[in-house]
């Protein structure tokens, strides 16, 4: 049956249900030929799509006849045969080789003269505001943005694994090895062992596999490794989880609300070269107080952040309307203003 085909150079050859395996992700980059004639066509057919997309000319074979069509007008097959698609430009669908492959050629002597001139360190906040711009996306429920954003991120990751391959000092084998090996290894509840009926204890199993994995020699060590480069109030959530796993915390929310209040009037009645200590004790006892309720610091200060934003255009829009600038009314007016804002943006 292959002789039906005009096969040009090297191809692969797969049992359908092969195939049609999850994982099974064949190379563009040769002739493809699929054995049909015992298996489930549909699903091959949204293999071919999924991996190949669903506009590239199929050729089959049925009964000893060959013909070709588009990839989505596939309906009765015995073999299928692909041509290898050299260049990536002309591909249609795109998996973790076509990056890796695109990366390097980027990376190349004669690549982009920007994409060459990068280092870790150049292209470090990069990442930063990628992940921030796919929080954005999430937040949007923007599928389009959570698609796009995502692989911006990615990017982030196969850059930097790029430049330490070229620099000698490990290369995607080693990146994706060792990603794999921490997922196999921490989930222990999967892959091990251990049972776990809910979240929590998922990620208390996890937790302690990575207590291993790491040999912390303490929890102050454990302390130590959180990254200072974190945001300021995610820093204090994640040492005192750590406080917390070693008895170190309050019996209840309580204990914690008192704490806020102690500080609070610390700060109030604090000399002006104190003052800034203690407005950092009075905002690590607020994490503290939101650590008890599950709620992320972060997002609640970044959503009080937007409202605050967009309440006060809303004052400012109001302002205009009396045609006078908003620095020309009383803070009594303002506040009117304000509170009109409220009831205006919970209708939005």
């Amino acid at each position: 049956m292959i002789d039906l085909f005009d096969v040009k150079g090297s191809y692969q050859f797969y049992l359908a249900d092969d195939f049609v395996l999850p994982f099974s992700r064949p190379d563009k980059r040769i002739g493809l030929i699929v054995d049909c004639s015992n298996a489930d066509k549909t699903a091959v057919k949204n293999k071919i799509v999924d991996v190949y997309g669903k506009d590239v000319i199929v050729s089959f074979a049925n009964g000893g006849k060959v013909g070709s069509c588009y990839s989505y007008e596939l309906s009765d097959f015995d073999y299928i045969y692909i041509e290898g698609e050299k260049n990536i430009v002309l591909r249609k669908r795109f998996d973790f080789t076509d990056l890796e492959e695109i990366m390097k050629r980027l990376r190349a002597d004669d690549g982009c003269e920007w994409d060459k001139a990068q280092t870790h360190e150049s292209i470090r906040s990069n990442l930063i505001e990628e992940a921030y711009e796919l929080i954005e996306g999430i937040d949007q429920k923007d599928k389009n943005k959570i698609i796009e954003e995502a692989g911006d991120v990615i990017l982030q990751s196969v850059f930097h694994t790029q430049i330490a391959e070229e620099d000698g000092d490990f290369d995607w084998t080693d990146m994706t090895t060792a990603l794999c090996r921490k997922l196999l290894d921490r989930h222990t509840h999967i892959f091990g062992n251990d049972h776990a009926t809910n979240a929590e204890e998922a990620l208390a199993f996890w937790a302690e596999a990575k207590k291993k994995e790491k040999k912390y020699t303490s929890n102050t060590d454990q302390m130590n490794r959180v990254p200072n480069c974190f945001p300021s109030l995610l820093y204090a959530e994640k040492i005192q989880k750590i406080a917390k796993k070693c008895g170190f915390d309050w019996d209840s929310v309580d204990g914690a609300v008192d704490k806020v209040k102690e500080e609070m009037e610390e700060l109030l009645t604090a000399l002006p070269e104190n003052r800034a200590e203690e407005a950092g004790d009075l905002l690590f006892a607020v994490v503290n107080v939101l650590r008890f309720f599950k709620i992320d610091p972060e997002i609640a200060l970044r959503d009080a952040n937007v409202k605050f934003r967009t309440r006060f255009a809303e004052v400012e829009r109001l302002a205009n309307l009396g045609g006078k600038d908003m620095k020309e009314y009383t803070l009594q007016e303002l506040d009117e203003f304000w509170n009109e804002a409220k009831i205006i943006c919970k209708k939005q």
